[in-house]
C-alpha cells in the first residue's frame, strides 16, 4: 500500500495572495500616477527648496480638491461614452449666480447656494435631455452652452466682476480646518466619498457603467438608459458650478472669466486617472490621483518660473499621452 495516497497538498503560503494583491497594485495605472506625483515632488524640492513648504502644500492641495471635484463631476457623462465640454463656464456661471445672489439679491447665503445649484440642475437636465431625446451627441451641446453661457455671463455682467461676496461665505475658499486643511479639500472628500459609494456600491453606479460599456445591451436588459445619462450630466454640471461658488468664495468676487480652460484640466485629470473615453472604465480613485497629478505638474511649473505659455501646451501633451494609453489599451482588449 502505497502511503503517498494519503499525503496532504500543502497549503499555499499565506504571502502568496498578499504577494499578488501588491503586483495588482503596482501594475495599476493609479499605482503608477501617484509615483508620478512623488517624484515630482521630490524634484520640485530639490530644484526649489520653497516648493515643499507648508504654505505652497496648502495652496497646492487646495487647488487640487477643486480640480478634483470638477474631474469627479465631468466622469459622469464620460462614463455612459458621452462628454461635457461646458465645465469651464459651468464654473463661470456657479461663481456669477452666487454673487448675484448674495450682493444683488441680497438673499441668505444657504439658498443663494441652493439657487445656484437649482441652476446647475436645470441646464444639467437641458444637456440631458438633448443627449436622450434628440440623440445628441454630449459633445454638441454641451459645446453650445460652452459659448452661449459664457457669453450670457459677459452680457449679465458687462464683463466686470461682481466683488463684495461676504466673509461668511468666503470662508468657504479661504478658510482652514486646524490652520492646516482648506475647507475646499474637505468639499471634495465629501463629495469623492458620494461618488465612490454610488459607482461601487449602488445598483445606480453598476447601470451607469453597463450603459457606457454597452448601451445596447444596458437597454435589452432593461435599464433606464435615458435616466441614467440624464443623472450624469445633471451630476457633471452640479460638480462644475459648486467649483464656481468656491472659486467666487476665494477671489471674494464673482468673475465672468473664471473657468476658462477649465475644462481641459477636469477631463485631463480623468483621462490620466483611468476613466476611458469609451465609456464604462474608471472610478473616483483614480480621478483624484489624476488631480493631484495636474495640480502638482501646475505648481511645480509656477514654482520653477516655467512660462505660462507653456501650461496649456504641457496639460495638452498630458492629455494625449493618457488617450493614447487608453485607446491602446483597449485595442489589445479587442
Amino acid at each position: 500500500m502505497h502511503k503517498e495516497s494519503s499525503r496532504q497538498v500543502p497549503a499555499a503560503p499565506a504571502g502568496g495572495a498578499m504577494g499578488e494583491l501588491v503586483m495588482r497594485l503596482i501594475k495599476s495605472q493609479e499605482f503608477v500616477i501617484a509615483l508620478v506625483v512623488v517624484l515630482l515632488l521630490i524634484v520640485g524640492a530639490i530644484i526649489n527648496p520653497n516648493f515643499m513648504t507648508v504654505a505652497n502644500q496648502k495652496a497646492n492641495f487646495r487647488d487640487i480638491a477643486i480640480l478634483a471635484i470638477a474631474g469627479i463631476g465631468v466622469a459622469f457623462p464620460i462614463l455612459t461614452g458621452g462628454i461635457d465640454l461646458s465645465v469651464g463656464s459651468m464654473v463661470g456661471v456657479g461663481g456669477i449666480m452666487i454673487a448675484e445672489c448674495l450682493v444683488n439679491w441680497k438673499l441668505p447665503i444657504w439658498l443663494g447656494i441652493l439657487v445656484t445649484l437649482f441652476v446647475g440642475l436645470v441646464i444639467g437636465a437641458i444637456h440631458g435631455l438633448f443627449v436622450t431625446k434628440l440623440g445628441m451627441h454630449g459633445f454638441l451641446i454641451t459645446l453650445v452652452t460652452m459659448g452661449a453661457a459664457r457669453g450670457a455671463l459677459l452680457v449679465i455682467t458687462s464683463a466686470f466682476p461682481i466683488p463684495g461676496l461676504p466673509p461668511e461665505f468666503t470662508y468657504i475658499g479661504q478658510g482652514y480646518v486646524f490652520n492646516v486643511i482648506p475647507i475646499p479639500v474637505l468639499i471634495c472628500a465629501a463629495i469623492a466619498l458620494i461618488a465612490f459609494y454610488v459607482l461601487r456600491f449602488s445598483y445606480v453606479g453598476r447601470q451607469i457603467y453597463a450603459v457606457g460599456g454597452n448601451v445596447e445591451a444596458a437597454r435589452f436588459s432593461g435599464i433606464n438608459v435615458h435616466a441614467r445619462i440624464m443623472l450624469c450630466y445633471i451630476v457633471s454640471v452640479l460638480c462644475a458650478v459648486t467649483v464656481g461658488m468656491i472659486q467666487a468664495a476665494r477671489m471674494t468676487q464673482g468673475h465672468p472669466g473664471s473657468g476658462q480652460g477649465y475644462e481641459l484640466q477636469a477631463i485631463t485629470a480623468c483621462i490620466v486617472g483611468g476613466v476611458s473615453f469609451m465609456g464604462g472604465e474608471g472610478g473616483v480613485l483614480g480621478i483624484v490621483i489624476g488631480a493631484m497629478l495636474m495640480g502638482t505638474l501646475a505648481n511645480a511649473m509656477i514654482m520653477l518660473n516655467v512660462s505660462a505659455y507653456w501650461h496649456q501646451i504641457v496639460i495638452s501633451m498630458v492629455l494625449l499621452a493618457a488617450i493614447t494609453v487608453d485607446y491602446t489599451r483597449r485595442r489589445q482588449q479587442t
